[in-house]
């Protein structure tokens, strides 16, 4: 995933770096109208960038009967009360890294319908610690550091 990371940025800010260039030479040369013209576009890639790393997972903690989940830009809880939790199986990861990569760009976050999994909401670092957590309120897929010890914490939450 780190590698589609690069990738992407490379994409998008390699691009908009030419364009803000690009905009100093059009303005030496009198163009003022083009060098606004590129800086909107470097400004729109630079936009698209930041969206596409908005939700990046950072970490995740149990906090109690809780699940902290800290992303790039934001930071939410989620109820694990009464919550189920399970590692995805060799079949269910390899559909899921099919699901979330398109030309070698895995996608870190998302919501997405799935034939096999159903639906749910991704927040990914590394496919291979995959956890499918279901709550009442929402079904998510997590990628914890230690995805056993995720599973066996949740378990020992009991609804009240």
């Amino acid at each position: 995933m780190a590698a589609g990371r690069r990738r992407l940025r490379l994409i998008l800010i390699g691009p908009a770096l030419l364009m803000l260039g690009l905009t100093i030479f059009s303005w030496t040369r009198g163009s003022i109208f083009q060098g606004f013209l590129c800086v909107g576009v470097a400004l729109v890639l630079t936009i698209t960038w930041r969206m596409a790393n908005q939700l990046e997972p950072l970490y995740f903690e149990i906090q109690g009967d809780q699940l902290e989940v800290r992303l790039r830009w934001r930071l939410f809880h989620i109820d694990l009360e009464g919550a189920k939790a399970r590692l995805l199986a060799v079949e269910e990861l390899e559909h899921l890294e099919l699901l979330v990569s398109v030309g070698g760009i895995v996608a870190t976050s998302g919501s997405y319908d799935s034939h096999r999994l159903g639906e749910f909401d991704l927040y990914a670092s590394d496919l291979g610690n995959a956890v499918l957590l279901e709550t009442e309120e929402t079904r998510l897929v997590v990628t914890p550091d230690d995805p056993s010890g995720l599973v066996e914490a949740v378990g020992r939450i009991h609804p009240l």
